[in-house]
């Protein structure tokens, strides 16, 4: 790794986590590091922090240049320890550069811009290289107004079908999803199952907790009851069935017209019927990157390609470069909060989520 430039050697670093999720979050890091020559007096926050991974053949001789790449980020925290069970130690804390975005609020108005020239105007406000493809609807006032900056971003990305993020070359790429669709891994659930130890292995979530196959939009105006509905036969058939209903309100319901047309674009959040996937403790890979397909082999009908969700790579004294955690989904979702939602669970509606049904009432 390095840190503001400098290089710190393996032998001097006792654990290497780093976390990289999807758009809505940053991508983190946590590092712990051998302080008996008191490194902690040098380490600063801010500072930028390089990580790379990878497999040397000789170990007495080799340079970064035969690791990868795989991050590049600020500390945030400066945590030393003495006396510890690793003995004088010094722990690195930080994220990905769309955290200082996350951690500041919009103060200016961009009215009557493009969402491409906002994208443009953060990348050199950060000093970020822009990979940004150009937009010509203007942006309305409710986007940007009161909000974190990267929560600007992510809503001008969902408002142009585009997703956004930085990448660890300190690019702000703000544009269509783009992916090859070939697996960067093949993953045997039989090689697994035979050498796995306790705790390691995949699991999988085919679980209908939180699907709905049916949407009702109500609104309460001017004294009529506005009601709107939309449902998913074919979803209703793969539950036996069942028809499991989420009923709403939305004061954007003002006819039945507007009502059926929410409940239909509701619908389609909340009947992602999708599988989910948790591996553990795999060979590192720095193939695994996110929005990545792998290929599940030996798994019965839950073998396929999936999306990567999550990587938590992680380098140890004792397990060397490992992949602690990969998270993946046999469906793509469409939208960044969805990808929200499938990490960290649904906490409420987003800036993202009202703005989308603002798009959805103008279409």
């Amino acid at each position: 790794m390095e840190v503001a430039g400098q290089i710190v050697l393996p032998d001097d670093i006792y654990e290497c986590d780093i976390d990289l999720t999807l758009y809505m979050a940053a991508s983190s890091f946590d590092i712990i590091i051998n302080n008996s020559d008191l490194k902690s007096d040098w380490f600063q926050k801010k500072q930028q922090v390089k990580v790379y991974y990878g497999y040397v053949a000789d170990p007495s001789n080799w340079s970064i240049n035969d690791l990868e790449h795989v991050f590049t980020g600020k500390t945030d925290g400066v945590q030393p320890q003495w006396g510890g069970q690793q003995g004088n130690v010094v722990e690195l804390v930080g994220r990905d550069y769309s955290g200082q975005m996350i951690d500041t609020y919009n103060s200016y108005a961009f009215t009557n811009w493009t969402s491409s020239e906002i994208a443009n105007y953060f990348a050199k406000k950060y000093g970020l290289t822009p990979l940004i493809t150009p937009t010509t609807s203007v942006v309305p006032s409710d986007a940007y107004q009161n909000l974190q900056e990267w929560d600007v971003l992510q809503t001008c990305a969902v408002r142009e079908g585009f997703i956004c993020y930085v990448t660890k070359d300190l690019e702000l790429y703000f544009g269509p999803r783009q992916y090859s669709g070939n697996p960067v891994a093949t993953i045997s659930m039989a090689s697994i199952s035979e050498t796995a130890a306790s705790g390691d292995g995949l699991s999988f979530d085919d679980s209908a907790v939180g699907v709905y196959n049916k949407v009702t939009v109500i609104h309460y105006y001017k004294g009529q009851t506005i009601e709107g509905s939309a449902q998913n036969d074919q979803l209703i058939q793969s539950m036996g069935g069942q028809v499991v209903e989420k009923i709403m309100t939305d004061s954007k319901a003002t006819t039945p017209a507007l009502a059926n047309q929410l409940a239909q674009n509701y619908l389609t959040q909340y009947s992602r019927e999708a599988i989910t996937g948790n591996l553990q403790n795999l060979p590192g890979n720095t193939a695994y990157v996110i929005d990545a397909l792998v290929q599940v082999t030996d798994a019965g009908r839950f073998s396929g390609k999936y999306y990567i969700e999550e990587v938590k790579f992680q380098y140890g004294k004792q397990n060397g470069f490992v992949t602690e955690t990969l998270a993946v989904t046999n469906i793509l979702p469409d939208y960044a909060y969805q990808y929200k939602t499938d990490l960290y669970g649904d906490s409420g509606e987003t800036n993202i989520e009202s703005e989308l049904d603002d798009d959805w009432e103008a279409s």
